[in-house]
């Protein structure tokens, strides 16, 4: 039976992931805002830097980023694993992820920025957004992550 359990919610799993990867995405429009800022919900975040390490381009097409949704659910890929989960914003400066769940997939890449996304997500508490760029930041209002906007879900 737990074999079972365990096969249904793999299925569940994949399924999600299936149906996320079918969305269609559209392009950011030129200018979406002031300076060409984008607001933080509902972008596609492609992260480029975690950890103070520039993200490499991925080899399997997959691109780690982020997207938070109105409704207060985070979402995204790390580069290796689908991830989901929530997330508030408090005071219009502080992020704070709450409740995260990931697909568990081995990943052998080196160079896969799962585990620094992660960990940057789990000590994100402050959040920056300059132009077309979204800065996790640490207690000390340090970079844990950065984000550029490239499109909308």
């Amino acid at each position: 039976m737990g074999k079972g359990k365990r096969d249904c919610r793999l299925l569940v799993v994949v399924g999600w992931v299936l149906v996320m990867a079918g969305c269609v995405s559209q392009p950011l429009p030129v200018g979406a805002g002031p300076d060409g800022a984008v607001p933080l919900t509902n972008t596609y975040w492609k992260l480029t830097e975690v950890a103070g390490n520039e993200v490499a381009a991925s080899k399997t097409g997959n691109e780690a980023h982020l997207i938070l949704r109105d409704d207060g659910v985070a979402n995204g890929f790390s580069g290796c694993n689908a991830f989901r989960g929530e997330y508030e914003v408090i005071e219009g400066r502080n992020l704070v992820f709450s409740s995260m769940a990931s697909t568990r997939r081995t990943c052998q890449d080196a160079d896969n920025p799962e585990r620094a996304l992660f960990e940057a997500m789990a000590n994100t508490a402050g959040v920056q957004m300059e132009d077309r760029r979204l800065r996790l930041l640490d207690t000390d209002g340090q970079p844990l992550a950065t984000f550029e906007a490239t499109r909308q879900p």
